[in-house]
């Protein structure tokens, strides 16, 4: 199967990180640390400038004659770290790479006279590097604190661990640039090859012994034309220069990734480029950690929140103050399932207070940044102009809007306009656009931007709570009743709780009509209740009910452990969560009780109350149920007086049946339909203050409820994705010499960080590739994942903004496809420079996140233009749960043809396999829509094998689980085998039918294998760690049951 290698790669995402060969978004920045010290009084006065002015992550300095493009700079008091982007005479556009808050007009620049520089050497595996290549794990200790510090200057590498050093040079040898002149053993995975930096040459004259020594420690001396050089084990490296090579190769050798989709139908090599553009929830992550995890690479490189006491609804109804969350909590989701936590973002930033319009309720307090989950309605309206004979459809459209402060781009809602001189153009027009609502998510900070009659428009929503628990109902089997009873119970707690007059004290019921005293009798005696009722003798006609013996210690407990919080009368929240028809019954107590005056009509149900405990609760209960619900407060009174206007409709006519006036409903509460209620916003600014968040999985909707049912979306969705590598990643291992390592020994993790700038994310794909690129020359294959370009591009589209650039398409600036190419040429396999010889290979795989999933967008286009594999994930496969849902009728490979050697080489059957198992899946696609206008019993039998066999190949071999023990990596042999036996039992089946001219009908073939078709399914289920021998014996003897069955048949 050719050469084995260890799974080296690198991935650059937002949240990068980079296992020891691999970098997740990496945010390139350690340069010559040990000559920048910050501001300091020993520097030449011509190496400092000053603040002109700072515009968010760009300053302009002035007094910067000398300063060369690129070079680093050391930005204010607190030395934060910047570049030169821009040179305009004797000022230089700065580009900082970290929070410029505080910094001022006249503060210091400091030039370095270096450009942005990486340090390579031992020491990158098994670390975790910020976006500008700081370690995290040393900040932390220093700053004993889980924020980084600005302007902290910690060396990239640790200078003071010793490496063992193994020369391979001796005194008297030339050497030049890329030479290996020894070597150290990182870990039990890794030998670090040590290199002369690809500038420097000569002879040496000294070559440090076999021994232990630090990064700072001279191991060898050079000479060239009377100049002498000393060398460590390490040496820095710009990163937007390309390291040299001596020749660029052609490449030929696939980059198995272990997923059947990919590697059969789309391969790419170890050298190619690839982008995997898909939307959110399509799986670009998970794709490329497989990729990190188990492609025959040597290297990989990976390159909102709430106010404090913001409850949240955890997945047992109960609730948690937001910053009480810890990592594997589990919160509600809208469809009453968990979502467990996996990361907590923290920070400070400006607060915005989200209010009820049309209701005297706070809903929460979020940071500025916290993207509300909100819908639009639709709005089509059609004019017709008679003097301009024109026909104007206007209409609400996702576009893009930049704020002109910030230069930031992000997506909204506008409105819209076209026109037509034809009307019934217009018209068609018209139709075409969907009238349903428009959902979306937009930041706090965003909604000032939002057009009026948008604005007007755009609601959030409140979820029904579909979890069911029986708290009560356990109870009530505990105290000895039975659990039809919990219903009975709960209508008695509700007129209780909404009686003003009750407390935690003593259990009594007061009613002003006999309907009401009737059912409460009625409820009573389903408990096996004996009650007391006195009627006083005032105009008020009051009922007072008391209950007895078994029924007073009943009554008075669950009063106490439900409906008493610090002796205070309240709705219980694990309410909630209860039973449909328990929280019906308590609510049509409550607007049975004493204290509620009910006003009926057919459009809602309003109830005034003095009740807080009723007011309050009553609105959360009746939004659990899926009830529209408005509260009023009336604080002109010297009691505060609460109105609730309940919408009438399918949920709240069930909870009126249990009233006792109510007429018993024929609808079981389960089977009603429950949606989210619309409510309509305010927003208030507010004083920056600490924020708290949670976030959620990858493959969840990010979506969880606060307390008050209110639809919330997680924070740095991104991050879940750091946080899965952190998890995952010290639990897998590799084998090697017969014993299994932690992957983690080849891994360096390189993080943006979250209180980093956008502006970080446009040096950390330059760290990333010049990382990969230092381990290619060390004659290793490296495949890096830049997750996602997208984000580098919206980095580049900020900085552009604030420069005042004329902007492209979506904003976008116009070297856009030029930066693109610079980065992706960079890729490709090598003859290295220096000796020994060795070839090394740098594959990059770049995930693009178009918005909505739409391939047109700059970012997408510009990246199809250039790379020469496309993996495009499709929404649809996706939401059918069918993954890794890549689009075999859209994506493709330009490496077919390079590749076939090698397949003739190992597998001689392997591309006619495959172009088969294509021309299958595209019949089967062609045919389906004849099934769709004419039905499959039309189609003539070879078309019916077709249709069954591509379903086989769709479910059985593209599908693959990448969280099975059995399928997580498919070997290539297994892959061929799985091809080798659907294809042939296609081609047994067709010779059967055409060679008995039709008398045997696929339907008696099916029937007559069985078995066969299951075992062809359930071929994926063999586990590659038994053996290949193994594996590949269990497949040949189906493929001669396959044979054998199908000469039995046609005999």
């Amino acid at each position: 199967m050719g050469e084995q290698c260890t799974a080296f790669s690198i991935r650059i995402d937002l949240i990068s990180y980079f296992p020891c060969f691999k970098f997740i978004k990496a945010g390139a920045i350690e340069n010559a640390k040990k000559d920048l010290a910050g501001i300091r009084d020993d520097v030449p006065e011509d190496f400092y400038g000053s603040i002109y002015s700072v515009s968010g992550p760009v300053v302009i300095a002035e007094n910067m004659v000398g300063s060369a493009m690129y070079e680093l700079v050391r930005v204010g008091h607190e030395s934060l770290v910047g570049e030169v982007i821009r040179i305009d005479g004797d000022k230089a556009t700065l580009q900082v790479y970290e929070e410029t808050s505080g910094l001022k007009v006249g503060d210091p620049v400091l030039r370095s006279g270096k450009p942005l520089s990486v340090e390579l050497g031992p020491g990158l595996c098994s670390n975790i590097f910020d976006g500008i290549q700081r370690p995290l794990k040393a900040i932390q200790e220093v700053s004993e604190s889980i924020y980084i510090p600005r302007g902290i200057d910690t060396p990239a590498l640790d200078k003071n661990i010793q490496w063992g050093f193994v020369p391979k040079v001796k005194t008297g040898d030339h050497i030049s640039g890329g030479d290996f002149f020894g070597s150290i053993k990182e870990n039990n995975l890794v030998e670090h090859q040590i290199m002369l930096p690809p500038n420097e040459r000569g002879t040496i004259t000294y070559i440090a012994p076999e021994g232990n020594y630090t990064l700072k420690d001279v191991v060898l001396e050079t000479e060239f034309e009377g100049k002498k050089s000393q060398h460590t084990m390490m040496h820095v490296w710009p990163v937007r220069m390309p390291r040299p090579v001596t020749e660029k190769l052609t490449a030929d050798y696939p980059l198995l990734t272990g997923q059947r989709v990919l590697d059969a139908l789309f391969p790419c090599v170890q050298g190619g480029t690839t982008a995997i553009p898909g939307a959110f929830g399509c799986g670009k992550t998970v794709i490329s950690q497989a990729l990190s995890k188990y492609s025959n690479s040597d290297l990989i490189v990976y390159v909102g929140c709430f106010a404090k006491g913001t409850k949240v609804m955890m997945a047992d109804g109960a609730d948690k103050n937001i910053e009480d969350v810890i990592i594997g909590d589990k919160v509600i989701g809208r469809d009453g399932l968990p979502r467990e936590v996996i990361a907590l973002p923290r920070g400070n930033e400006t607060m915005y207070e989200i209010s009820e319009a049309d209701s005297d309720i706070t809903s929460f307090v979020c940071n500025a940044t916290h993207k509300l989950v909100v819908q639009t309605i639709q709005r089509i309206n059609i004019e017709h102009n008679n003097d301009a004979d024109l026909t104007t459809v206007s209409y609400y459209k996702l576009g893009d809007v930049c704020d002109e402060v910030s230069g930031r781009f992000f997506k909204m809602v506008i409105p819209a306009t076209q026109s037509y001189k034809n009307r019934e153009f217009a018209q068609e027009f018209a139709s075409s656009i969907s009238k349903a609502p428009i959902s979306w998510v937009i930041e706090a900070r965003d909604v000032k931007h939002m057009a009026q009659e948008v604005r007007d428009a755009t609601y959030q929503q409140h979820a029904p709570v579909l979890l069911e628990n029986n708290a009560f109902k356990t109870y009530m089997k505990n105290a000895g009743f039975d659990e039809s009873t919990a219903s009975s119970a709960a209508y008695l707690l509700g007129i209780w709780v909404g009686n003003a007059s009750s407390n935690s004290s003593e259990f009594f019921i007061e009613a002003r009509n006999q309907s009401v005293v009737k059912r409460i009798g009625e409820h009573s005696s389903n408990l096996g209740m004996e009650c007391t009722v006195e009627s006083s003798n005032g105009n008020d006609k009051t009922t007072t009910i008391s209950f007895q013996d078994k029924s007073s210690n009943l009554l008075s407990d669950m009063a106490s452990k439900f409906c008493c919080d610090n002796d205070k009368v309240s709705v219980p929240t694990v309410l909630r969560s209860e039973s449909f028809e328990v929280r019906e019954s308590f609510l049509a107590g409550i607007l049975d009780s004493s204290s509620a005056m009910v006003q009926n009509n057919n459009a809602a149900v309003s109830m005034e109350t003095r009740s807080s405990a009723a007011g309050e609760g009553s609105v959360e209960l009746a939004r659990s149920l899926g009830i529209s619900t408005r509260l009023s407060i009336d604080q002109s009174v010297a009691q505060k007086s609460y109105k609730i206007t309940m919408a009438m409709g399918a949920p709240l006519e069930s909870v009126l049946s249990k009233r006792a006036d109510g007429v018993a409903s024929q609808v079981s509460p389960s089977s009603i339909s429950r949606e989210p209620q619309a409510f309509y916003f305010d927003l208030k600014e507010l004083p920056a203050n600490d924020y708290y968040g949670v976030t959620l999985p990858n493959e969840s909707d990010h979506q969880f409820l606060l307390s008050n049912l209110a639809i919330a979306h997680n924070c740095g969705e991104r991050g879940n994705e750091m946080a899965e590598v952190l998890m995952d990643f010290p639990e897998l291992t590799t084998e090697f010499e017969g014993r299994q390592e932690p992957i983690m020994q080849r891994t360096t993790l390189i993080a943006n960080t979250s209180n980093m700038p956008v502006a970080a994310r446009e040096a950390s794909i330059y760290t990333g590739i010049t990382v990969s690129e230092y381990f290619r020359d060390q004659g290793r294959n490296v495949a890096m994942m830049a997750d996602s370009t997208s984000r580098w591009a919206e980095a580049l589209r900020e900085i552009s903004g604030r420069l005042a650039e004329m902007p492209a398409d979506s904003g976008y600036p116009a070297y856009l496809s030029a930066r693109l190419a610079s980065f992706y040429e960079r890729a490709g396999k090598v003859h290295c420079l220096g000796a020994p010889e060795r070839h090394g290979s740098v594959s990059v795989v770049g995930a693009v996140s178009p918005p909505g999933g739409d391939f047109s967008d700059p970012v997408t286009a510009s990246t199809l233009s250039i790379v020469q594999v496309f993996w495009g994930l499709d929404k649809k496969l996706a939401q059918r749960k069918h993954f890794p849902s890549v689009n075999w009728s859209l994506s493709y490979s330009k490496y077919m043809n390079i590749l076939e050697p090698y397949y003739q080489k190992v597998e001689p059957e392997f591309v006619e396999l495959r172009t088969r198992c294509k021309e299958i899946l595209q019949m089967e696609e062609d045919l389906s829509e004849i099934v769709q206008l004419v039905g499959k019993s039309a189609l003539s039998e070879s078309d019916k094998i077709t249709l069954d066999i591509a379903r086989i190949i769709k479910d059985d071999f593209l599908q693959q689980n990448g969280y099975s023990k059995y399928d997580r990596y498919c070997p290539f042999y297994k892959t061929v085998w799985l091809l080798r036996n659907m294809i042939g039992y296609y081609t047994h089946a067709t010779k059967a039918v055409e060679s008995t001219s039709g008398q045997l009908t696929w339907t008696k073939i099916r029937s007559n294998t069985e078995d066969l078709i299951h075992g062809l399914s359930s071929m994926k289920f063999e586990d590659p760690a038994d053996g290949q021998e193994a594996v590949c014996a269990r497949y040949a003897d189906l493929q001669r049951q396959i044979e054998e069955r199908f000469r039995t048949l046609t005999d």
